[in-house]
């Protein structure tokens, strides 16, 4: 069925928003008022992606001050200058596709006269394939933090009296943070688990699915991969990550780690606010050893001396 803009489709697109669970919201163009007036009362919104182009923020497409509203909600923002779809995703498993950005034109919230014609409908039971397409978007996605935020607003003035004598406008964005949040760390409980499940697309549970699809964008590994082809481009992917290559670049140094030094080390180094609470990165360690000495081709191995896991460079 198709819902249409100025009869049906905003209370059914705040129907929809109020049953989810965890919702990611994906918009090129987001207005401030709107977004205020469809999830203000909502505290399912995980994510918001807006796509902010620079010419978005100049011609008043897109505010940027929905992070300062989102932040205080608790809510994480993304921008993608990509970003071109108009989509709901509740838990990534199921979404409300729509032509409507989150502008008062498209979805008549607030009340707009002059309304544009827009459609949406619902798409049940995501496929892996889908659902893995909007984990790499998310992937391929800039963090917005205060520092970003800062940027952001420093340059829009000057980009704004440049206005219209570029053709292209671009802001210069230094976003260090994401590559080193925990959730750039693997998330799957070890490498069979990860092949096993992308060459059968079999799982025992939804939090399984996630962790590989997770890890799937994180790598950027494309599906139908062979076996060996899988495992050298994950190699590739996994020990030129910067956070990766941070922690192996230390470890080099000492020639060994203890799994307390570590956790310190990934508790020290990680971008996350608030900074997680050592012992829930204790998982986080586990399966980062795992994938480290299973990837690495015998280039390091975990012992247990005084009952203390310690990862070792083989020299």
């Amino acid at each position: 069925m198709l819902f249409k803009n100025g009869i049906n489709l905003q209370p059914k697109l705040s129907e929809y928003i109020s049953n989810s669970r965890r919702l990611f919201i994906f918009s090129p163009y987001i207005k401030l008022e709107t977004l205020k007036a469809l999830i203000d009362r909502q505290e399912n919104v995980k994510a918001v992606f807006v796509r902010w182009e620079t010419k978005d923020l100049i011609l008043g497409s897109s505010d940027l001050e929905i992070y300062t509203y989102l932040k205080a909600k608790g809510i994480t923002l993304y921008r993608n200058s990509r970003l071109h779809l108009k989509a709901y995703i509740d838990e990534y498993k199921n979404c409300f596709l729509t032509s409507a950005n989150i502008s008062s034109r498209a979805l008549n919230l607030p009340p707009y006269s002059n309304y544009n014609y827009e459609i949406g409908t619902i798409v049940e039971d995501l496929g892996i394939e889908d659902r893995l397409f909007f984990n790499i978007i998310e992937s391929d996605s800039i963090l917005i933090t205060d520092n970003i935020y800062k940027q952001l607003s420093e340059q829009l003035p000057e980009r704004k009296k440049e206005f219209p004598d570029e053709k292209e406008f671009h802001f210069k964005i230094e976003a260090p943070d994401k590559d080193f949040l925990i959730s750039a760390l693997p998330m799957t409980y070890s490498i069979e688990t990860l092949y096993r499940i992308y060459e059968n697309k079999e799982f025992v549970n939804e939090l399984e699915l996630n962790c590989v699809l997770h890890d799937l964008a994180i790598y950027k590994l494309p599906l139908d991969l062979s076996s060996t082809e899988f495992r050298e481009k994950l190699k590739e992917a996994f020990f030129s990550h910067p956070f990766i290559k941070r922690f192996l670049e230390d470890l080099e140094l000492t020639g060994e780690v203890y799994f307390g030094t570590a956790k310190e080390w990934i508790h020290k180094n990680c971008a996350d606010v608030p900074t997680p609470r050592k012992f829930e990165i204790t998982e986080n360690i586990q399966i980062l050893y795992r994938w480290i000495v299973k990837l690495g081709n015998g280039k390091y191995v975990v012992d247990r001396p005084n009952y203390s896991e310690r990862l070792i460079v083989v020299k």
